[in-house]
């Protein structure tokens, strides 16, 4: 077994690869779209047409490996220990490919301190919703230049919706995150009364699919439809490129699972985030 780290050569070969999985690993078609490093290819022979699965290795490990009976693990875990020389500090991917490397993981970083659940949600067309906008709210698509106004409502969101248990959000990791998002993603808001009160973006957009995120509500101003309004205008726009949309959600969060069945959106398999 050998990690490979695809040229411009195999970028088109694996990238034809995930596109048979992509809407479990948005994350990882982005990269390869980009051809960004710390991509491998996992390959029992050492072939780069030999393609068991993908990962992106950074302080987090992103994976797809669609037949994991066909790995062996402590050879992968070896080869992994040789590139990695530092902890990794997250697991994300499809759960059973999650699963799999905390056990690899078990042994030299202990057990995760928290496991976060999710249903994976998938939809080729989204439904509109089923009543306009008041006269004085209004959808904006933001840029870096309404970081100062995001601000408030994206803490409230990482705080409540994505920090492991026991972890603050520093105003440094909003803004690096905010700005990311906003440099590199499309970032809806919803103003009412002044204020945004509601917001939504794409997380990572792949070779056919978006993944959404960033779906936060104020909770003075739910219940007012406006995550539908925001979710309905990003997929219509990115279906207009052709992409299809995705998306993972808490599998306890039974309102927000609601809200996107209404939306078209099905399920789709079972997702895992995992932190050391």
């Amino acid at each position: 077994m050998q990690l490979i780290s695809p040229d411009k050569n195999t970028f088109p070969l694996i990238s034809k690869y995930i596109q048979r999985y992509e809407e479990k690993c948005i994350f990882l078609a982005s990269h390869i779209r980009r051809q960004s490093k710390n991509l491998y290819i996992i390959s029992n022979s050492g072939k780069t047409n030999d393609i068991q699965g993908i990962i992106y290795l950074d302080s987090s490990l992103f994976h797809l490996i669609p037949d994991l009976e066909n790995i062996n693990a402590t050879e992968l875990f070896s080869l992994i220990r040789q590139k990695q020389e530092t902890k990794i500090k997250c697991i994300s991917g499809e759960a059973k490919g999650t699963e799999f490397f905390k056990n690899l993981l078990k042994e030299v970083q202990g057990e995760a301190y928290q496991t976060n659940h999710y249903k994976l949600m998938t939809a080729d067309q989204t439904v509109n919703p089923p009543e306009e906008l008041a006269n004085d709210d209004q959808i904006i698509r933001c840029t870096e230049a309404d970081i100062d106004l995001l601000f408030p409502i994206q803490k409230k969101y990482l705080t409540e919706e994505v920090a492991p248990f026991g972890k603050t959000v520093t105003d440094a990791e909003v803004s690096i995150g905010l700005r990311q998002t906003l440099k590199n993603q499309l970032c809806l808001a919803l103003y009412s009364n002044g204020e945004i009160v509601a917001k939504a973006n794409t997380n990572a957009i792949g070779i056919n699919w978006i993944q959404l995120g960033g779906v936060y509500t104020d909770p003075l101003y739910r219940r007012n439809g406006y995550a539908w309004h925001l979710i309905s205008a990003i997929c219509r726009r990115t279906s207009k490129a052709g992409k299809k949309s995705a998306l993972f959600v808490k599998d306890i969060n039974v309102p927000a699972m609601e809200l996107y069945k209404k939306l078209g959106f099905k399920d789709s398999g079972l997702y895992e985030i995992a932190y050391f």
